[in-house]
C-alpha cells in the first residue's frame, strides 16, 4: 500500500508541475502532454531499476483479494464500491460545478495553448484552486472525452481504507477498531457517492490522509523521502480546494520531528520543494493576488461564503452538518422537512442567519444523498454518537469524562482546530461536503473511547455496524446522477399514471434532468452547422457553456458578457451567439429582439431547458448575426 499511496502522490505532483510548465511554454496540449508522460515513464522505469530488491514469495491475485475480502465488511466495501464505480463508468459526469467551471475552463485553456484569466462572468474558472484539472488535463486533452475522468476519483477511494488503518493505528487507534473503521468510514455518504463522480472533496480527504501517513511514518523511518511525500501530499491538498487550507496544521505536526533530516539532502529537498509549489494552491494564490488583488480571488466575497462573524459560521455550520450528517438514504418530501426545521429555529437565529449567513437558506435536504451535499450521513454519524454515548453508560474500561481524550494525540488536536476555523470562517451550504477532507482526523477522538473496542465484541454490534454500511445502498443504486436502474424510464411512467402525485413529478424532473445534464444545450447545439468554430455565449455566473464545446478539440466558446455590457461590437468571427433570456437584462438595457436587430441578429431557436430542478425550465436561445 505505501508504494502504491508513493507513486500516485508522486505522479499528481508531476502532473501539476507539467501543467503549469507546459503553461508556461505555450505546449499545453497533446504533443506536449506525450512527452511528459514519456518523460514519467522514463523516470518510472529508472527509479523501479535502481530500487530492485530481492524477490518475495508472491501469492497470487485471487488468492490476495480471497485473503483480503473473505470478512463481511471488507466485502461490502468492495461490492458498494464497485457499484459506485459502474455508476462512473456507464454515466457521463454531471456534477453541476464541474460542468459549470471546472470542465469549461480546461476547455479554455487547452484551446489557447495555455492557462490565462478567462473573461467570464463565471468566475470561479479563473480563482479556484486547479490540483484535480491538471490530473485530470491528460485524459481530456489526449481522449476528447470527459468518460474516464471519475477514474481520480475512484483511485483516491481504493486507497482510502490502507491510509486510514495506518494512520488511525499511529494516533493511538485499537487495531479492531482501526481495523473496523478503515471499511466503515469510506462508505460514508459523501465518499462513496464521490467515488463513481468528479467532485474535488474526496481526493482532498485521500491527500490529506498521505500527509499524514508519510509525516507520521517519518518520525520513525527517518527517511527523507517520507518527508518529501508528506510534504507533496499537503501541498495536493491544499491545491483541491482552499477550504482545506486549516489542514495544513496538522499535516505539519505530523511531520515536524523528523524535519530536521532534509538537512542530509538539501540540494534535492529544493527540487521537491518547487514541485509541492507547483504542485500547491500557491500559483493560484499569487495569480488570484494580480488579477484581483485578493488572494482569494474574489475581493468583494460576490460568493458570500467569506463570513465576517465568526459566531454566525459557526452557528449556522453547526445546524447544516447536524441537518446533513444525520441524512437517512430515503427522505422523501425532504424540501418540506427542510423549511419545518427552518420555521422551528429560533426568531433571533433566522436573523442572524439571514444577514450574517446569506448561503445559509440555499442549503436543503435532498430525497436522496447526492454528491453535491453529502457528508457522514446517517448510518456513520449513528455509529459515531452510539459508540460515544456508550462510554458515558460504562461500557468498556471506565474513564472519567475529564479523561475521554486524554489519549488525544497533537495531531488530532489540531484537526479540531482546523476545523473549527473554517466553521468559523466559511459560509457554504455544502458544510458537509466541504468537511470531507476534515472527517477522518476529526473522529480520531472518538475512535480511541474504550467503549469502540469494548461494542466490537458483540454480534448485534457488529451487525448494526453492517446494517449502518449497507444504508448507502440506496444512494448509490437511486443516485439521479448514476442510476443502477432504468430510474428516467420507470419514473417518467411513474408521473404519467400517477399525474396528481407531487412526489411522482419531483421525480421525473430529476432523473430527467440529471440524464441530459451533462450535455444540457444539446437542442441549440444540433442546429449549428459543423464549421461553425467560435460560439458566443451570453448568460449568468452559475450557467454552463460545456455543451457547446462538443466536439472537443474542434469549438471555441467565446464569452460576450463585456461585449453586451459595454455595448460594445462583437468580433467579427462570432457568427452564432447562445443567450440564457432569464440573463439577458442583467447585461443591457435593450431587449433581445432590439438588439438583435440593431445587430442584424436572428434568434433562429428558442428552447426551455433544464439545468437546476429549482430554476425550473427557462428559455435559451441561439442567435445567427448576418455577417
Amino acid at each position: 500500500m505505501p508504494a502504491a499511496v508513493a507513486i500516485w502522490v508522486w505522479f499528481c505532483a508531476y502532473l501539476n508541475g507539467a501543467g503549469w510548465t507546459l503553461s508556461a511554454l505555450h505546449q499545453l496540449n497533446a504533443a506536449g502532454y506525450a512527452v511528459a508522460l514519456a518523460m514519467w515513464c522514463a523516470g518510472v522505469l529508472f527509479w523501479k531499476f535502481r530500487a530492485r530488491k530481492p524477490k518475495r514469495k508472491v501469492f497470487s491475485l485471487r488468492a490476495r483479494l480471497f485473503h483480503r475480502f473473505r470478512k463481511p465488511f471488507p466485502l461490502t466495501f468492495l461490492i458498494l464500491s464497485a457499484m459506485a464505480f459502474i455508476g462512473g463508468a456507464i454515466y457521463a459526469p454531471s456534477d453541476y460545478d464541474a460542468l459549470t467551471y471546472r470542465l469549461p475552463r480546461m476547455l479554455n485553456w487547452l484551446a489557447a495553448g495555455h492557462w490565462f484569466w478567462i473573461p467570464t462572468a463565471n468566475e470561479r474558472m479563473n480563482y479556484s484552486t486547479t490540483a484535480w484539472e491538471w490530473i485530470a488535463m491528460p485524459l481530456f486533452d489526449i481522449f476528447h472525452s470527459d468518460r474516464a475522468l471519475f477514474l481520480i476519483d475512484a483511485i483516491g477511494f481504493l486507497l482510502m481504507p490502507g491510509l486510514l488503518f495506518s494512520v488511525f493505528r499511529r494516533l493511538g487507534v485499537a487495531r479492531n477498531v482501526a481495523w473496523t473503521w478503515m471499511w466503515l468510514l469510506p462508505l460514508a455518504y459523501g465518499y462513496v457517492i464521490q467515488a463513481g463522480g468528479i467532485e474535488n472533496d474526496l481526493i482532498g480527504a485521500t491527500f490529506l490522509l498521505a500527509s499524514i501517513f508519510f509525516g507520521l511514518r517519518a518520525r520513525r523511518s527517518g527517511e527523507v523521502g517520507d518527508i518529501w511525500l508528506a510534504g507533496l501530499s499537503a501541498a495536493l491538498m491544499t491545491n483541491a480546494k482552499l477550504s482545506n487550507l486549516p489542514l495544513l496544521l496538522p499535516c505539519l505536526i505530523a511531520v515536524w520531528p523528523a524535519l530536521a533530516q532534509l538537512r542530509k539532502r538539501w540540494f534535492a529537498t529544493l527540487a521537491v520543494a518547487g514541485v509541492a509549489v507547483m504542485a500547491s494552491a500557491g500559483p493560484t494564490i499569487a495569480l488570484n493576488q494580480i488579477h484581483t488583488g485578493s488572494w482569494t480571488g474574489d475581493p468583494d466575497n460576490s460568493t458570500g461564503v467569506q463570513l465576517k462573524s465568526p459566531g454566525a459560521a459557526l452557528l449556522g455550520n453547526s445546524l447544516l452538518l447536524l441537518q446533513q450528517s444525520f441524512m437517512p438514504p430515503v427522505l422523501p418530501d425532504a424540501h418540506k422537512i427542510t423549511d419545518r426545521l427552518n420555521k422551528k429555529m429560533p426568531a433571533s437565529w433566522q436573523q442572524i442567519l439571514k444577514e450574517k449567513f446569506p448561503r445559509y437558506y440555499m442549503a436543503g435536504l435532498n430525497e436522496l444523498p447526492q454528491e453535491e451535499a453529502a457528508g457522514l450521513g446517517l448510518g456513520v454519524t449513528l455509529l459515531l454518537l452510539g459508540g460515544s454515548v456508550a462510554t458515558f453508560f460504562g461500557a468498556g474500561k471506565k474513564i472519567a469524562p475529564g479523561n475521554i481524550f486524554s489519549q488525544m494525540s497533537l495531531v488530532a488536536f489540531a484537526a479540531w482546530i482546523a476545523a473549527l476555523v473554517y466553521m468559523a470562517k466559511m459560509g457554504s451550504e455544502a458544510a458537509a461536503r466541504l468537511m470531507l477532507p476534515y472527517y477522518p482526523l476529526a473522529i480520531v477522538p472518538l475512535l480511541l473511547l474504550p467503549s469502540q473496542n469494548f461494542l466490537l465484541r458483540f454480534r448485534t454490534w457488529r451487525i448494526f455496524a453492517a446494517l449502518a454500511a449497507l444504508s448507502v445502498l440506496p444512494a448509490i443504486i437511486l443516485s439521479p446522477a448514476r442510476p443502477l436502474l432504468p430510474m428516467t424510464h420507470l419514473s417518467g411512467q411513474f408521473a404519467q399514471r400517477h399525474p396528481s402525485s407531487a412526489l411522482a413529478q419531483r421525480l421525473a424532473s430529476v432523473y430527467s434532468a440529471y440524464a441530459q445534464r451533462n450535455d444540457a444545450l444539446a437542442p441549440l447545439r444540433e442546429h449549428l452547422p459543423d464549421n461553425a468554430k467560435e460560439i458566443g455565449f451570453v448568460a449568468g455566473s452559475d450557467d454552463t457553456d460545456y455543451s457547446l464545446w462538443r466536439p472537443f478539440g474542434k469549438r471555441q466558446v467565446v464569452y460576450l458578457q463585456n461585449e453586451i455590457k459595454n455595448s460594445a461590437p462583437i468580433p467579427d468571427n462570432i457568427e452564432w451567439i447562445v443567450v440564457k433570456r432569464r440573463s439577458w437584462p442583467e447585461l443591457s438595457n435593450l431587449t433581445l429582439e432590439n438588439w438583435a436587430a440593431q445587430h442584424h441578429a436572428q434568434i433562429v431557436l428558442s428552447v426551455p431547458i433544464v439545468t437546476i430542478i429549482a430554476w425550473g425550465p427557462e428559455t435559451w436561445c441561439l442567435l445567427r448575426i448576418q455577417r
